[in-house]
């Protein structure tokens, strides 16, 4: 039953709250530098805080409309939503290999091409694409059961690699590789057979060296960074370098990788550790007051949390992502209607695995893949997809309908019926 649109539920409230604390930890890590570096030149980082609160508030009042559309009515019109998100990806695809950028609007930063520059605002298309995919896949699912069978598998499987392509033709890596545990965690949710989904997974598992094989040097060398930590793995590669050529790592790059390739983890980590448990204090610092970590403003904000803030800081912020877990699982757990369930686990998935893989590589244990921390980086469009699917998930717990049918997803089998086992 839908209840008064802004009475927010118990997980709703718990939701909004640590997301409204995460917003003012960023705004607060992005206002503590003196300078960032942006396009070329020292932006004041009084100015970018200032403009992520203006998206911030940009983001609140969607978030209210959102919420008084209410996230069925946005569902049904997914497939156009899905649609308009990937033409908004084939300009990026253009200017890349065709060499137009439509008068400058596509612009080129190290080497990609993920925006489109408005006047006032750029505007990265990979991440609306995200939220269209979770509304578009969960409209896809409500109703089909031949998902449970290994053939069923294959039309939803496909529909994800689509937008994948596209995205990593930008390229983008660390994208698209969100699409992958938000197509699994949703297909379990809507009854996939674990064995099937397993399987998938170890093909994947047994293609990846092949397809790392295919990958630019500097791919490989952000990649590797998770050994190449090891200075004992780095002589390895320095002695023999003929042997440990796939890596996509040099003699020289081996030596030099801590004041080369691996200067910004290596600083990350430093930044990280120097603020002890209670941190360094806002605004004080090495790594704050000094231009030393790039891209400290966004993808290694976390490193900044920590420095500033200390353990204590950054168990904050990770309790705050914790909780929005949580009440989203109780949410879709308790959610009847298939569409919102869906809805509901595809957003967990996508902020769960966005913070395991920022945190990840910040603290060294994934590859660096440039993802912004969610509702905490420097980043209008990061910001708003991300209060746009966290909107959605309140929305889903705003609305309970009742069903005269079966539950949705829940057989005796977790398979489905003997007789479409494969």
């Amino acid at each position: 039953m839908r209840r008064p649109v802004y009475d927010l539920t118990q997980p709703g409230w718990a939701i909004a709250i640590s997301i409204t604390i995460l917003v003012l930890i960023g705004l607060a890590a992005i206002c503590a530098s003196n300078t960032v570096p942006v396009g070329g030149r020292n932006v004041a980082s009084v100015v970018m805080a200032g403009k992520q609160a203006g998206v911030a508030v940009a983001c609140l009042v969607l978030s209210a409309v959102i919420l008084r559309i209410g996230y069925m009515r946005l569902a049904r019109h997914a497939y156009i939503l899905f649609g308009v998100c990937l033409v908004l990806l084939l300009p990026m695809i253009i200017a890349k290999y065709l060499g137009f950028s439509f008068g400058g609007l596509v612009p080129e930063s190290r080497g990609a091409y993920r925006s489109i520059r408005l006047p006032g605002f750029a505007l990265q298309p990979s991440e609306f694409m995200k939220v269209s995919y979770i509304l578009a896949m969960a409209w896809y699912l409500r109703f089909r059961k031949n998902y449970r069978t290994l053939d069923g598998l294959m039309p939803p499987i496909l529909f994800s690699i689509i937008p994948m392509v596209l995205i990593l033709f930008e390229p983008d890596l660390g994208t698209v590789l969100l699409f992958i545990p938000v197509l699994f965690g949703m297909l379990f949710v809507a009854g996939a057979r674990i064995k099937h989904l397993g399987g998938i997974i170890l093909i994947g598992l047994v293609v990846a060296p092949f397809t790392f094989m295919k990958l630019h040097a500097y791919q490989k060398s952000r990649i590797m960074a998770v050994a190449l930590q090891s200075k004992t793995f780095r002589d390895k590669i320095e002695a023999n370098p003929e042997k440990y050529a796939f890596t996509g790592v040099g003699k020289r790059e081996a030596r030099e990788w801590e004041v080369s390739s691996g200067m910004q983890l290596v600083r990350s980590k430093a930044a990280l550790g120097s603020g002890g448990f209670i941190g360094q204090g806002w605004g004080k610092g090495t790594y704050v007051e000094y231009n030393f970590l790039p891209d400290r403003h966004n993808d290694f904000v976390f490193a900044i949390v920590g420095h500033q803030w200390g353990l204590l800081g950054c168990l904050v912020v990770l309790g705050c992502y914790v909780v929005i877990v949580v009440a989203g699982v109780e949410i879709a757990s308790v959610t009847p209607e298939p569409c919102g369930r869906l809805l509901a686990m595809g957003v967990v998935c996508l902020i769960a695995a966005q913070t395991v893989i920022n945190v990840g590589m910040t603290v060294g244990l994934m590859p660096i893949t440039g993802m912004t921390l969610p509702f905490v980086s420097y980043g209008g469009s990061s910001l708003l997809t991300n209060f746009v699917a966290a909107t959605l998930l309140i929305s889903v717990s705003q609305n309970r309908p009742f069903t005269l049918a079966r539950k949705p997803f829940e057989w005796s089998d977790r398979g489905g019926d003997r007789s479409q086992l494969i």
